[in-house]
């Protein structure tokens, strides 16, 4: 008898949860890993016809999970990219063939709308090159090794630079993945006074993303 979503769904979730910090640390700060698991749930539930029962579940659902963590990543960086990348004085990094300093600056007028409405934006959103986030590989086996070294790196990085409190709550949403609205419960913080269906919380979202800035940081000066 056929599987159905529903009687796999421990295994989506556990797969789910591996990726987990693969979004949260290396790509855009602003979008929820929840959202970003509840359009990926949809996705394989969508795509559940095309999976081959004779084969294991696991190496598709993975493949499922890495594409679409990828597209959403690329969907976002072509938002807030450099206008430089296509433009046909590019020389490859900061490097410009037009303007006077041979960088990119002001004195190009597409760089310079860019650097005065989007720049903030790319910096928070993309705290890593696009190429070492589109080169995570699909089988998960390969890339646990050192890529759960450099994860481990950075959580003791991020903790070091946190007060008791927050290293408590850092490592509840970033490390166990405990659900959030459940944090801010045991931290008694005050639920925000929107109607939405699901909870949000200003106290817990303004620490993410203090979070989130320190792990940028210690990325950049780490080179991790």
């Amino acid at each position: 008898m056929d599987k159905r979503y529903e009687d796999l769904v421990p295994e989506i979730e556990e797969l789910l949860n591996r990726y987990r910090a693969k979004w949260q640390l290396n790509s855009i700060a602003w979008l929820d890993y929840d959202d970003v698991s509840q359009i990926i749930r949809t996705h394989i539930y969508k795509k559940w016809h095309l999976w081959d029962q004779k084969r294991a579940f696991k190496p598709w659902a993975s493949m499922l999970i890495s594409n679409q963590i990828k597209n959403l990543i690329r969907n976002h960086y072509g938002n807030f990219a450099k206008p430089c990348l296509r433009c046909s004085f590019y020389l490859g990094g900061d490097e410009c063939g037009f303007t006077k300093s041979r960088e990119q600056d002001e004195e190009c007028e597409d760089f310079a709308k860019w650097k005065n409405k989007k720049q903030n934006a790319f910096n928070l959103k993309m705290p890593v090159s696009l190429d070492s986030l589109i080169s995570v590989k699909d089988r998960i086996n390969e890339d646990e090794l050192d890529y759960d070294k450099k994860v481990g790196k950075i959580h003791d990085l991020v903790m070091d630079q946190l007060n008791e409190k927050h290293k408590e709550i850092y490592k509840l949403l970033f490390i166990d993945y405990e659900d959030e609205v459940k944090v801010a419960k045991k931290f008694g913080f005050k639920r925000d006074t929107s109607k939405r269906k699901t909870p949000r919380y200003k106290q817990i979202n303004n620490l993410k993303k203090k979070f989130y800035n320190i792990a940028i940081k210690v990325i950049k000066e780490e080179d991790l």
